[in-house]
């Protein structure tokens, strides 16, 4: 495929009778690059590139390599640019590759006969999609995943400098997935222009060098999948609660859904619990990860920069104090700790090694009501088993429970002790 033209809109309007889906939308579309438009059901993405296509009369500006799509011919435009749907009737009992051929004759003259060559790309396209051998059966004995592949190999067939994809990839298994989405990457690499629907949101990030968010028809974030897929802006788009984390693999975005329950069920409050979880050394990570979709206002403690707790408090946006590793806690992170500790309607305390270097974190929660301080012990372990610092975190953990600090094995224990409405709990039994 030859280079890509460029696609820029501005203040772009388009829908259905008198209904405008999309809204104002500005966003260009440089060659050589691979965009997702992601976006809730019903968002209006399908509208924004049914509008880039001409399928749908759109309002506003909209030019492809500089120039007004209106100013194209049907032709030129069928040259210039492919689109795949989502799904298109089969009324008629074609071969798929007369299907993929019909794409070569939007590149003859009128009355002109298909070449050698037409017939050597159709058969490319066809390896390319791994469907070579349905070349001679119906598309109506096709299955959904095959005929979506037909449909992207008669786009391909075309030979477009810009590439239209709703949702590629929804009838298709994994290792069809990975194919054409790759495919997709190389034609970009190549110069193609390519720009897609997407559903799911980690495909996207894993493939697409920028993701473009909608949201009611309007544009609402703009960026790498890095800028554009955060926890926040997922909740605010999505109404889901969801961690972000780099792919140890790939080095990419990717998104993990966190249960979310509603707030209306965490007691009595009508304001979010404010929870401070004070762990270390990996402690903490599963804890955060599990209140973090339950409503609850988190913040975190002290945590080493290198800690699996840190990297978790990160991911999912959650206020911590980091220090260097191995090293004494300074004494503005300590007096950090005392504030948040007298902000918090609750701390929780899984317990972690405990050496002379966050001892003193230790003595912090000492200064706070023990009431509202619960201790994560897992069964069978003992306050000894986490001290080194010569007896005295063991002698500070008896100190606090003889206070009035509860404690517990389980993390159910801990949503009891955290859903009371009163803060003056008694100790847990257990």
């Amino acid at each position: 495929m030859n280079d890509g033209f460029s696609l820029n809109a501005e203040n772009l309007h388009a829908g259905y009778d008198t209904e405008d889906i999309v809204k104002a939308v500005s966003c260009s579309f440089a060659a050589g690059t691979f965009t997702g438009i992601i976006g809730p059901n019903g968002s209006g993405k399908t509208t924004l590139l049914r509008a880039f296509s001409r399928v749908l009369p759109s309002s506003g500006i909209l030019e492809l390599d500089g120039k007004a799509l209106t100013e194209y011919s049907p032709a030129e435009l069928g040259m210039a640019l492919g689109f795949v749907p989502q799904d298109e009737g089969r009324p008629f009992s074609y071969t798929v590759m007369q299907v993929v051929l019909m794409a070569r004759y939007a590149r003859t003259s009128r009355f002109s006969s298909l070449t050698p060559a037409d017939y050597a790309r159709c058969h490319t396209v066809l390896e390319e999609t791994g469907i070579s051998h349905l070349q001679d059966r119906s598309i109506r004995a096709l299955s959904g995943g095959e005929w979506q592949r037909v449909l992207i190999a008669r786009a391909l067939a075309q030979d477009t400098k810009v590439l239209l994809l709703d949702e590629p990839t929804s009838h298709l298994d994994l290792s069809h997935q990975s194919d054409v989405l790759s495919l997709m990457k190389d034609l970009a690499g190549a110069g193609s222009t390519i720009i897609g629907v997407f559903h799911d949101l980690n495909l996207a990030a894993l493939y697409c060098d920028r993701l473009i968010m909608i949201k009611d028809g309007m544009l609402v974030a703009d960026g790498t999948p890095a800028d554009v897929l955060t926890p926040e802006k997922i909740r605010g788009v999505y109404g889901a609660v969801v961690v972000a984390a780099c792919h140890p693999a790939t080095g990419r975005t990717f998104l993990m859904p966190l249960s979310a329950r509603s707030r209306k069920n965490l007691g009595v409050r009508e304001t979010p619990l404010r929870v401070l979880v004070v762990s270390g050394g990996g402690s903490g990570a599963d804890l955060l990860h599990f209140l973090s979709g339950r409503g609850y206002d988190l913040s975190a403690g002290i945590l080493a920069t290198t800690d699996m707790d840190y990297r978790a408090a990160r991911a999912l946006e959650i206020p911590c104090i980091p220090v260097l590793p191995f090293s004494q806690i300074p004494a503005h992170s300590l007096e950090k700790l005392r504030r948040m500790a007298a902000k918090a309607d609750r701390i929780v305390l899984p317990m972690h090694p405990v050496g002379t270097g966050n001892l003193p974190a230790l003595s912090v929660l000492r200064e706070s009501d023990p009431f509202k301080v619960i201790v994560h012990l897992p069964e069978g372990r003992e306050y000894t088993s986490y001290d080194f610092a010569r007896g005295a975190a063991a002698a500070a953990m008896t100190d606090l429970c003889t206070a009035g600090a509860s404690c517990t094995s389980t993390y159910d224990g801990i949503l009891l002790f955290l859903e009371q409405p009163d803060n003056k709990i008694p100790p847990l039994s257990e």
